[in-house]
């Protein structure tokens, strides 16, 4: 039996992800509510989340406003709404796909695969629902 842990890359990645949905839940938050957000969410040391918010701002994803308040910035607000939209689309799937993947026979289990291809070939794209205001 045996635990899966994720890797240093994969537990840093999840971290600032919950750093930043803080941030932007907050729409804007001090160094001291988001140190102890991460504390009380991953036991982090102040100054981790320091050089983690600190690293955030020299990459672009970050802007301290004038009453020193982090927000996101413009660019990681778009990338932040592409990345929910996928995860909602990834979780409505799942439970098709989970369906799918339990079908003992393997014809079926492949047709059923390339009808879900069809329906999400025919389905329009999140960009041209976006265009036309769906």
């Amino acid at each position: 039996m045996s635990t899966e842990v994720p890797d240093g890359a994969t537990q840093r990645h999840s971290r600032m992800m919950e750093l930043l949905t803080f941030i932007n839940l907050c729409n804007g938050a001090t160094l001291t509510q988001i140190q102890s957000h991460m504390l009380t969410t991953f036991g982090l040391k102040f100054k981790t989340t320091s050089e983690m918010l600190r690293e955030l701002t020299m990459a672009g994803a970050l802007k301290v406003d004038g009453h020193g308040l982090y927000h996101l910035t413009e660019k990681q607000q778009a990338a932040f709404k592409r990345m929910v939209a996928q995860e909602q689309k990834e979780n409505t799937l799942k439970p098709i796909i989970k369906r799918i993947d339990n079908i003992k026979d393997r014809k079926t289990r492949d047709k059923a695969l390339k009808l879900l291809q069809q329906l999400l070939e025919a389905l329009p794209s999140e960009s041209s629902e976006e265009s036309t205001g769906e």
